[in-house]
């Protein structure tokens, strides 16, 4: 991908990272307009899918082997890392039947090969998907955005997993997808800005869309290619755009 597809990815999961923090998860969770949290949603389950796909095009060269240990690396991580999350939850809740089934080391999950690991994965994502509306759970890290994080892994290994040796995945087109696929989550990101304005009515709101704004706007250097990318875990981004305007009260590209 060129830097700029990258930059734009990074937007989206700082505006990810950023609604589903705890200062501001508050603001919007059962709160009107109620399409916010619906969009939002969907943006999380779109952005995990781009992510997945587009690591997918670093080993798109190497043929099916390399993705299919591309994607297995991703799964790995994505399970291990929602695993520790659960277990630190279950333990203080002390519901240690269900801390045993995901009490889980790296070296545990690496280990277990193909069907065996998407079992696992599958197992930890089920119990994510339960535990992740318990209290105290997404300040342990047992998020939704983890939990589908971990759902596209799943899916794409599972695509992979039995990919003849010899299959040769074409990375242009592959390039090509990412592309539209981020077009498609800047279109649904464009929506949230309209409904984030409408919380407007309280600080903890006001405060929401100021820092939306800023997560919202990419570095652009005017070249057609961004400037390396923030972590996606970092929810603001720098102010900067083509004519040296800052915040401006639009706030990404429409």
């Amino acid at each position: 991908m060129n830097l700029r597809n990258q930059n734009q990815l990074s937007m989206v999961g700082a505006c990810l990272t950023l609604a589903h923090s705890s200062d501001y998860k508050p603001v919007w969770t059962g709160k009107d307009p109620a399409d916010f949290a619906t969009d939002l949603a969907q943006l999380a389950t779109q952005y995990a899918a781009v992510m997945a796909k587009a690591a997918q095009v670093d080993a798109a060269t190497g043929g099916a082997a390399d993705a299919k240990a591309l994607a297995e690396g991703a799964l790995e991580d994505a399970a291990y890392v929602l695993a520790r999350a659960l277990a630190n939850h279950f333990q203080k809740t002390g519901d240690l039947d269900r801390r045993g089934k995901v009490d889980l080391s790296r070296s545990d999950i690496v280990r277990l090969r193909t069907q065996d690991l998407l079992n696992q994965a599958t197992a930890i994502r089920d119990l994510g998907l339960v535990a992740q509306s318990e209290p105290g759970a997404p300040g342990r890290g047992v998020t939704a955005a983890r939990v589908t994080t971990l759902t596209a892994a799943i899916q794409v290994f599972g695509q992979v997993m039995n990919s003849p040796r010899g299959q040769i995945v074409n990375r242009s087109t592959l390039l090509k997808e990412v592309e539209t696929d981020i077009a498609a989550l800047l279109a649904l990101l464009a929506d949230l800005d309209d409904l984030v304005l409408q919380f407007d009515g309280q600080a903890d709101g006001r405060r929401l869309i100021e820092a939306w704004r800023r997560a919202r706007t990419i570095v652009d250097t005017g070249s057609g290619h961004a400037r390396a990318p923030a972590a996606p875990t970092t929810p603001v981004i720098s102010v900067t755009n083509h004519s040296g305007v800052a915040g401006s009260a639009v706030f990404g590209p429409k």
